[in-house]
């Protein structure tokens, strides 16, 4: 018989994160977002997961993080406001920093070059550019 349980995999922004010496607490948040009335999207909410791992890569400044695990409870908090927030919990198998392609150098290959440039003479020093 195969074990049900609910496999999840979660990119959200890195709230906190705990070691301890039984592994390490992670709190995510994820925006919950729909589009108002002027048909722009904008955040409504965000979901929480408590995340629990037996450890973790080097998060120092890491603002971003995917989680990839199972779904083992959920939880109530309470929120700022005052009112009651949920949380779901995930014990992780896997925790990866997300690069942002915004933050990222981008590699510029060769193809992509003669894409724009057909005439492009990659390598070689040019010695008669127009300016």
């Amino acid at each position: 018989m195969i074990k049900n349980e609910a496999q999840i995999v979660v990119t959200g922004w890195l709230n906190d994160v705990k070691t301890f010496d039984w592994g390490v607490a992670l709190k995510l948040a994820v925006d919950v977002r729909k589009k108002n009335h002027q048909d722009e999207w904008e955040t409504v909410d965000k979901t929480v997961y408590d995340v629990t791992a037996d450890s973790v890569p080097n998060l120092d400044g890491v603002r971003q993080v995917t989680v990839t695990g199972r779904v083992v409870a959920t939880a109530t908090f309470d929120k700022r406001d005052g009112s009651t927030g949920s949380a779901i919990r995930v014990r992780a198998t896997e925790v990866v920093a997300t690069v942002d392609d915004r933050e990222a150098p981008q590699k510029i290959t060769e193809a992509a070059v003669l894409a724009q440039w057909p005439t492009a003479k990659m390598g070689k020093p040019v010695s008669d550019a127009p300016f």
